[in-house]
């Protein structure tokens, strides 16, 4: 072991859970690389945080050549990834199964599938070679508890949800742990009304540090975290 910093980085970290995340790891303890779709609030969230120990780009996860080089500079910037938290998501597709255009459960599909995928390949292969690394995928609560109306949400964070638990069969034997955090309601920019009673962003990530502070032979593989208020789980 060395005494380097932990190298962690956050996609999603413009706004939402990402950021709440980014603006609890941020200081002397951890090195950031944080990515995020909107410049603008990207922006925001480097203006907020309590450190400069980050590295940062603006970019949609989609784009397959601008995901690769920002996981190449941000390893040329801080070193091979300790930790990759798969935060960036996408719901805007409020359709019933029959309803949703096979082109809308593509695109949710893309960002909420395919890219987080992307990320892990990404940092993996360095993991595996110092035997040492965790990925936590936050997904939600949809993968337990369908609901009607958001089939192709539902559809695309199941997919990863599978993908999830085979990894981690894989990584395992090279001390490579890989989490699901399953959050319930949250409060974000992803609803269109404010919903105060529903977790906070800074809740679901509070949990993400719990995890991250175990004992590396503690390996908790799921994490299932809703408001006191709802009522939709078996």
């Amino acid at each position: 072991m060395t005494d380097r910093k932990t190298h962690i980085v956050i996609t999603g970290a413009s706004s939402g859970i990402g950021k709440a995340l980014a603006m609890l790891l941020a200081g002397d303890k951890y090195l950031l690389s944080l990515c995020g779709r909107s410049d603008e609030k990207l922006e925001k969230t480097k203006r907020d945080l309590p450190s400069d120990s980050f590295y940062s780009e603006s970019f949609c996860l989609s784009d397959v050549q601008q995901t690769s080089a920002f996981f190449k500079r941000a390893i040329e910037k801080h070193g091979s990834v300790d930790v990759l938290v798969n935060c960036a998501g996408l719901n805007n597709v409020r359709k019933t199964g029959l309803d949703t255009e096979l082109s809308e459960l593509a695109w949710l599909m893309e960002v909420n599938c395919y890219a987080p995928i992307r990320c892990i390949q990404a940092v993996a292969p360095y993991m595996k070679r110092h035997k040492h690394g965790v990925i936590i995928n936050i997904l939600s609560t949809v993968c337990l508890f369908s609901n009607p109306g958001i089939a192709a949400y539902t559809a695309s964070k199941a997919a990863l949800d599978a993908y999830t638990k085979v990894m981690r069969k894989e990584l395992r034997s090279d001390n490579v742990k890989v989490l699901s955090v399953y959050p319930g309601g949250v409060d974000t920019n992803f609803r269109e009304a404010q919903r105060p009673e529903y977790l906070q962003g800074e809740d679901v990530a509070q949990a993400i540090v719990t995890l991250l502070l175990t004992n590396q032979f503690v390996h908790i593989h799921d994490l299932v975290i809703r408001p006191q208020s709802e009522e939709n789980f078996t």
